[in-house]
């Protein structure tokens, strides 16, 4: 019989590299040792039953090997040894870590802690104290060989797992949405874009995958206003090639339900997934525990009311316009970090947002479908168009040429955003009760309560006491009233006497002689630092008083 090739006796290797793969003191128990399967069954546990059943029965390992004879006995010894096996194949994690641990992070500095870190089925970043993480796996364990005595060890899975030279490792978390190669020793917390980014739609026509959600866009949220239409593309072009900074500017949306605010707001979230967040509550924006806005590009707070609270309204503008915030993660200490989301606020509510006389920090739009208003099958057919290729076009398109060329030439201006009557009204319902009850009288050209008119001239008397009282306001607006009708009196004007009412109840009042309607909204729009859209057929102030008495103060 001819000599076998080396090939051929090659061959059967394979079938030993379960002892080729143990350390050689392990090998030399199983292959010369004692019979003490037991014993040694730790160190092959990872092998199935159908691997194992084999090598049990196999002289050739003696360490290993049931020594009983054929037949029922040895069977039984056989299955109970497999079972053994499987038992420490549940509970260990043979030679590499278990997967469920595959993308668990350790991290030295999370605040002021070390923390075990990893990402949740949801896409959130999860943080555990090192006490946390080990309570957490306390019934699961490794094999650990003595480098001494060869022995295998039960070690706790967790602190395997904490000491094993393959566990990632950083020094930081940071979120640098877009980059793909973060510094050294930082583990980013972006996951990627969710359509394909080396593909751009470089045209400068709207792409036609997406035309019914850009025509509810351009004619529900924008009102049909080609301005407000251009600025909001270009708000969104700019969120998508330029992640990695932040936005002077939140868009505001108000209008009936079912108009189609938040079908807006969720599909152009969409383009951000997982990076996103929905919140119904200013507290989630505004409060103390905020991990969740760390690693955020799109935060869209639905029916969450900011206008009411003084203190969210100023915590509201400085996550707007700041470049960073103060995360502070529950358990351990707050830090600063990057501020990169984008805000989008909606509300069915008429007033929505506490806005200034000179805010620049918001976007407001009414957004209306009119006879789409709660339509299924018109959002539904916006939905299909975006799910059959209408999100990756719009996508693509507004990370194209075209759009990058708007930005970084300065054709559009984030500053540059329009003035739209949805933000005076914003503005109007957010003055104080005693400037909106002036600003309310110049918008009627009447005058609450008594008051003196002198028709000749085109002035009129309002006696703040009684301005106070018709307006229903409580004394500590006295004063508020006074200082606005101060300032339509005109610069260096004063208080003085008239005297309004009749018979019995005739008296003097203190107040303020005002120049005719028109002059004092001029004065009133300077004060506000704003124009103010005035009514077309209000032009005089409606009088039905009387005229000045000899010993009324007058101010002309």
């Amino acid at each position: 019989m001819p000599a076998s090739s080396p090939a051929a006796e090659a061959a059967p290797a394979p079938a030993l590299t379960w002892l080729a793969d143990l350390h050689p003191a392990v090998q030399s128990r199983i292959c010369h040792g004692s019979n003490e399967p037991d014993a040694l069954i730790p160190y092959i546990a990872h092998l199935s039953g159908e691997e194992l059943r084999p090598i049990l029965t196999d002289r050739a390992f003696p360490g290993l090997c049931v020594t009983l004879e054929p037949g029922e006995a040895r069977d039984r010894e056989v299955t109970r040894l497999v079972r053994l096996a499987a038992w420490h194949r549940e509970t260990w994690a043979h030679g590499a870590m278990p997967e469920e641990l595959n993308d668990h992070a350790f991290v030295r500095h999370y605040g002021n802690k070390p923390v075990v870190v990893h990402w949740s089925a949801g896409g959130e970043l999860v943080h555990q104290a090192i006490g946390d993480f080990k309570n957490s796996h306390i019934d699961r364990f490794m094999p650990a060989v003595d480098p001494k005595t060869g022995q295998l060890v039960r070690a706790p899975l967790a602190t395997a797992w904490l000491t094993h030279p393959n566990t990632p490792r950083y020094d930081r978390v940071e979120f640098l949405p877009g980059d793909t190669d973060p510094p050294p020793g930082v583990l980013n917390l972006w996951r990627g874009w969710p359509c394909r980014d080396d593909v751009t739609d470089d045209s400068e026509g709207e792409p036609v995958w997406c035309q019914r959600f850009l025509a509810h866009m351009r004619e529900n949220v924008c009102g049909g206003d080609h301005e407000t239409y251009w600025y909001l593309l270009g708000w969104m072009a700019d969120a998508l090639q330029n992640p990695h900074r932040t936005s002077e500017v939140a868009v505001v949306l108000r209008g009936p339900q079912g108009s189609g605010k938040t079908l807006w707001a969720k599909l152009f979230m969409e383009l951000f997934a997982p990076h996103t967040l929905t919140l119904d509550k200013p507290d989630h924006l505004t409060g103390s525990f905020n991990k969740h806005l760390q690693d955020k590009s799109i935060i869209f707070a639905d029916e969450a009311f900011f206008a009411g609270n003084r203190q969210h309204a100023a915590t509201l503008k400085t996550l707007i316009t700041g470049d960073e915030i103060f995360v502070h993660p529950k358990g351990v200490d707050g830090f600063m970090a990057k501020k990169l989301f984008r805000l989008i606020i909606a509300s069915n509510d008429e007033h929505v947002i506490r806005a200034e006389g000179d805010d620049r920090r918001y976007l407001v739009l009414t957004v209306d479908a009119g006879e789409h208003n709660q339509s299924a099958a018109y959002f539904g057919a916006i939905v299909d168009e975006w799910r059959e290729g209408g999100r990756a076009a719009l996508f693509q398109w507004l990370r194209g040429a075209y759009w990058r060329k708007m930005l970084e030439s300065g054709a559009w201006d984030v500053r540059d955003r329009p003035k739209t009557a949805a933000l005076q009204a914003q503005k109007d319902m957010s003055l104080s009760p005693a400037t909106r009850l002036v600003h309310n009288m110049l918008r009627d050209g009447e005058v609450p309560g008594l008051y003196g008119a002198d028709e000749k001239r085109g002035f009129v008397f309002v006696a703040t006491r009684a301005l106070q009282e018709a307006g229903r306001l409580g004394e500590e607006h006295e004063r508020g009233l006074g200082e606005a009708l101060c300032v339509l009196a005109g610069a260096g004007a004063s208080s003085v006497r008239a005297y309004l009412g009749e018979g019995h109840a005739r008296r003097q009042w203190r107040g303020y002689w005002l120049p005719p309607l028109d002059e004092c909204r001029r004065r009133w729009e300077a004060h506000l630092g704003r124009k103010v859209e005035w009514p077309a057929g209000i032009t005089t102030w409606g009088f039905e008083g009387q005229p000045p008495e000899p010993d009324d103060d007058l101010p002309f």
